[in-house]
């Protein structure tokens, strides 16, 4: 009896662990999504984001994905950085939340000037990749 429960729970702790080690590769999957869509947003590399976003993409309140990427082509100012921090990543089976606060810096008449933005993203995995389908973004507030 003890080698069978001895069997049963070294097989279950095997099943939690490869679970717990898939969720780990997920949010470290979509942690690295999140810094390639700020270096495309540096670079203007409407391709990439193309990429990283959904076709029913938008922005709750704002553009689609269409008008996001062609916003890139009209854009007059400079972006000398984007970098998310503070990243929360929750899974859901094939759908994430990703939550974080993108600290943008521009140049304008050569000075930095710094944004900070509050954002929350919903990701969806099809086609074995990771794609995002709406985000949420607003200025953080001064405390």
């Amino acid at each position: 009896m003890k080698i069978v429960f001895t069997v049963i729970t070294l097989i279950s702790f095997a099943f939690l662990g490869s679970t717990h080690s898939n969720k780990d590769d997920v949010e470290t999957e979509l942690r690295k999504l999140v810094q390639t869509w700020d270096e495309a947003y540096v670079k203007s590399d409407t391709e990439t984001l193309g990429g990283l976003l959904a076709d029913e993409f938008e922005f709750v309140g704002g553009p689609k994905k269409a008008d996001y990427l062609a916003s890139f082509k009209t854009r007059q100012i400079a972006v000398a950085s984007a970098v998310s921090s503070d990243l929360k990543v929750q899974v859901y089976d094939d759908a994430a939340i990703v939550t974080g606060l993108d600290t943008i810096t521009i140049k304008k008449d050569d000075q930095n000037q710094v944004t900070k933005w509050l954002y929350l993203d919903v990701w969806i995995k099809r086609g074995g990749r990771w794609q995002c389908v709406k985000t949420y973004s607003a200025p953080l507030q001064s405390r």
